[in-house]
Parts: structure tokens; sequence; C-alpha cells
């Protein structure tokens, strides 16, 4: 079985090891190795049971960080413990090391940019002739060509603008929300430097105009990473909305899309590395038994994707006005909401069942935030 994988990021790399363990010929095709990423970086332990083992000689280069700052943005902080640690890593070296692992798997990469597929598994890239594929994946991140070419691309209102800039130095792992924006920034450090961030979604302010936001409050809270001379990155994450066909709709007969490429990341949090690798083992998985992707949209949505369309339904309500600061500062009060957010941190606390735990955790959470709900409601009335 001959695959073309487009793009050598998490989800492509891991998705031709596993392809080319299982006997499958896997060709990566990425042209843009090295690089890095304004995102975090953070690993979290579902994440981190994805990955290859780690070779002795090559260990995963990633940072252990075992507690989170939580800033409402309003004056109020809270020191999460988290009782697993989070990996951090920089994007530039976290997918080096898993392009290493598919190439020494039997995986061929070749620094080729793709310009044109199509629906009969036909692939070119800049300068050569269309080679033929029995499956062609994108691989190819958030703008995935792809995905344009044989689905459709994300719309804007399932896109997140992410942007920031590497810090040298080290630093607290922070999440600082941003009132009168529904998103946040953070601070994540990594083994050599510190990643410093921002994210909301597309079109509710201009990028300049968020990533001034970011500057703003970088000078003001932590003014050592400000971002003085340093270069600025941006891109969009993008996520699926509250209908299932946003995943069922990620495969056909010869393609597949997994990753950013078929909008597969969290909603409220953005976080997509262990989205995107899940989804590269269960088309894997799909791929050597069937020979075709047929059943991998719904392997997906059966899997994690039904909390990512939970996950759709909540972000409103979990950037509504003075909910980070209510969720924060009880938080400071009670270790159980503290539990929450650690457990948010950490990707092991569902959506679906997010609402009952804080009724469990904080009767007077909730109780106040639905009040302030109803005086919202009250006042745009």
């Amino acid at each position: 079985m001959k695959v073309a994988i487009v793009g050598a990021g998490p989800a492509g790399s891991l998705l031709a090891y596993r392809l080319a363990r299982g006997g499958a010929c896997a060709t990566l095709f990425d042209a843009s190795h090295p690089r890095e990423k304004p995102c975090g970086g953070g690993l979290t332990p579902g994440a981190v049971r994805l990955l290859p083992p780690a070779p002795s000689a090559d260990p995963l280069p990633a940072r252990r960080v075992d507690r989170c700052r939580f800033d409402s943005g309003e004056g109020h902080c809270v020191d999460v413990p988290l009782r697993s640690p989070v990996l951090v890593a920089s994007r530039r070296e976290l997918d080096g090391w898993l392009l290493r692992r598919a190439t020494e798997a039997g995986a061929r990469h070749r620094a080729a940019r793709v310009v044109a597929v199509d629906a009969e598994g036909g692939l070119c890239t800049a300068g050569s002739e269309r080679e033929t594929f029995d499956v062609v994946v994108g691989a190819d991140g958030a703008g995935s060509l792809v995905r344009r070419t044989l689905h459709r691309p994300t719309p804007a209102a399932r896109l997140l603008m992410a942007g920031g800039w590497l810090a040298d130095g080290d630093a607290p792992m922070l999440v600082r929300f941003t009132p009168g924006l529904p998103g946040y920034l953070w601070v994540f450090p990594r083994p050599n430097h510190v990643e410093v961030g921002i994210c909301a979604p597309l079109g509710v302010v201009p990028t300049a105009q968020l990533l001034a936001r970011l500057d703003l409050e970088a000078s003001r809270v932590f003014p050592a990473l400000a971002p003085q001379n340093r270069s600025r990155q941006a891109h969009t994450i993008p996520f699926p909305d509250a209908d299932p066909e946003t995943i069922l709709s990620i495969a056909g007969p010869r393609f597949a899309l997994v990753g950013d490429a078929a909008a597969l990341a969290d909603p409220v949090t953005g976080e997509g590395i262990r989205p995107a690798l899940r989804s590269a083992d269960l088309l894997a998985e799909c791929l050597l038994r069937d020979g075709a992707p047929r059943r991998y949209p719904r392997r997906v949505l059966d899997d994690f994707g039904r909390e990512l369309l939970h996950a759709a339904r909540w972000r409103s309500h979990f950037f509504a006005p003075g909910f980070p600061t209510r969720m924060v500062r009880y938080s400071a009060r009670s270790r159980a909401v503290r539990d929450v957010l650690a457990d948010l941190v950490l990707g092991e606390q569902g959506y679906r069942g997010l609402k009952w735990r804080l009724l469990r955790a904080g009767p007077r959470f909730l109780l106040d935030s639905a009040l302030a709900r109803i005086r919202g409601a009250r006042h745009s009335a």
C-alpha cells in the first residue's frame, strides 16, 4: 500500500511511523523543516503516551512542568499543582524528533513542496510529474492544500488566531485570561527558552491588534519576556463546530485529513497536539486493516470527536464575561475547583462532565455564574 502524507508535523510523522512499522510504503512530503510555530508546545500525559518510544541516544526534547499559574487578568491568581507533569517542547525540536522516528521506521521523507493533489490519488511537487498513491493524506496544517482541493477550506468561524514570540530566559508556566477578549495568553517554559503567546477567535480583533494586546500585557505583567526586537509569528488554529458532520467528512475514498488539516483542535483551549497524534493513530489502524480510510471519520468521532463537539458548545460559556475570574477566584479557595483546572490542563477532564463536576466541586461558583448570565441577559435586553 502506497500512502502519500503531505506535511511532517506531529500528525504526519506519527502516521508515517505507524504505517511504516505496519509494512505500508509511506512517503512524507515536507520542505519546511526545520521550523518553529507560535504554540505552547505542551504535551499532556495522554499525548506523551501516543508518541513512539524514545531511543536512549535521542531522548524526547522536552521539559517537565509540574504546576501552572492561572491569572484572571483582573487581579486574581492561583498556582495549580499538576498530578502528572506536562512536557513542553519547542515545535522545531519536537517535529524534528518525530520525523526522525518516522524515517528510522522506514518511511521516506521528500523535502519537496506539494503543489497539486487530485481525487484519484495523484500528487505533484514543484518541478515534478504526477505520481499516484493509494491514499493521499493531508497533514499540512490549518491552510491545508489537500483539504482545500479535496474537501473544503475550514470556515473563518471555526478558526482561532494565535500569535507570539520566543524569549530567552526562564519563567513559570502561566495562563492569563484577557478580559474583553474571548481568549487567553500563555507563557510556556521550554528546555532552552520561553514561548509567549495569545489566542482568540479569528475576526474578533485584527491580528495586529491581538499581538498589540499581548505586547501590552507582557510589558506590564512579565517585562523580562516583553517583545523588544523579537520577531513575531502568527497562525490559525482550526476546530470543529457542534455538528458531527464537521468530523464525519474528513475522509473520502482516496484521501484523509489528520490534525489541523482535519480541524481537530480543542475549541476552548486551542490544544491540538494530542488530537493530531490520536487522529494519526486511528487513521493508521484503518489503513493497515482495511487498505482505505472509510472507517476513519467515525472512529475519530467515537474516540474523541464528541468531546470536541461538546467543547464547541461550551466555548461561549467558558469565555463569558466574569466566568474566568470566578473560576480563578474559587480555585484559590477550593482544592476541588483547583483539581478541575489541573485536569483541564492535563486533558483529563472532558467537557461533557465539566458542569456536573463543577457543581460538585463548587455550588456557589455555578450559582454566581448563572446569576451573572441572567444579569447579562437583562442588560442586553
